[in-house]
């Protein structure tokens, strides 16, 4: 177990070396001119260990965040952290279509933990459990409980948010049904982009990729980037509204 562990750590590092040498300058390329006023506010729908929020903040250290995280240990850390920045708030919800409860998979790889339901047959989540030098796919969930979720409209309407300069949802697989809450009804609050992971891989029973494009096009974004990672077969994909 303790070898497992110390070697989980070390392909987490090299993964997260990789993002910061070759995705993140990307990235920075794409937003630097658009985050540079006052009064940014980003929403980061699966923050992780605050990864985004420290790229956003390398662009802008002014910019607020609302950040979600239902991963319980990831939560604390995350309040730890950002405990001294007043431009950082943080809530211990998952985001889908509507609210109510969902059982949440926490992955041994923190980062990859996620609502959906993974395909066990998946030739990329083989190839990721040997890596990590696992017997099977079912090693790769450490741990399963339920959390409480609710919708991107409902929040935004209880907080009486008018605008917001970007949306980055990261849910490993749950992009859609975060997009569906949010455009479940008229909203009041003008969205600039939405910032979307993809996976080109065959990890998730559901596919979602030709629904998110539809329903974004329907309340009117179209795709402005498409930035590759480091690694994978894994890209982001960023909407912009139209004007």
């Amino acid at each position: 177990m303790y070898l497992r562990t110390i070697r989980i750590k070390i392909i987490q590092f090299l993964i997260n070396r990789n993002e910061s040498l070759i995705f993140y300058p990307r990235l920075k390329k794409y937003y630097k001119s658009i985050l540079n006023n006052k009064n940014i506010l980003i929403l980061d729908v699966g923050v992780n260990k605050g990864q985004s929020i420290d790229f956003f903040h390398t662009i802008n250290s002014s910019i607020q965040v609302i950040g979600f995280e239902p991963n319980y240990k990831m939560f604390d850390l995350l309040v730890k952290k950002y405990r001294y920045n007043k431009n950082i708030q943080l809530f211990q919800n998952g985001i889908s279509s509507k609210k109510g409860n969902l059982i949440f998979n926490e992955n041994i790889m923190d980062e990859t933990s996620t609502f959906e339901t993974v395909n066990t047959n998946s030739i990329y989540l083989k190839k990721k459990a040997s890596i990590l030098g696992l017997k099977n796919t079912d090693e790769l969930i450490l741990n399963r409980y339920e959390v409480e979720v609710i919708s991107l409209s409902d929040f935004l309407d209880e907080n009486h948010i008018k605008h917001i300069d970007v949306l980055k949802v990261d849910t490993e697989g749950h992009e859609y049904d975060c997009l569906l809450g949010l455009f479940q009804k008229k909203m009041d609050c003008k969205i600039d982009f939405i910032q979307l992971e993809s996976h080109n891989d065959d990890m998730y029973l559901k596919k979602n990729e030709n629904a998110i494009n539809d329903l974004l096009e329907q309340n009117n974004f179209i795709i402005d980037a498409r930035i590759q990672h480091g690694f994978g077969e894994i890209e982001e994909l960023i909407f912009k509204r139209k004007k």
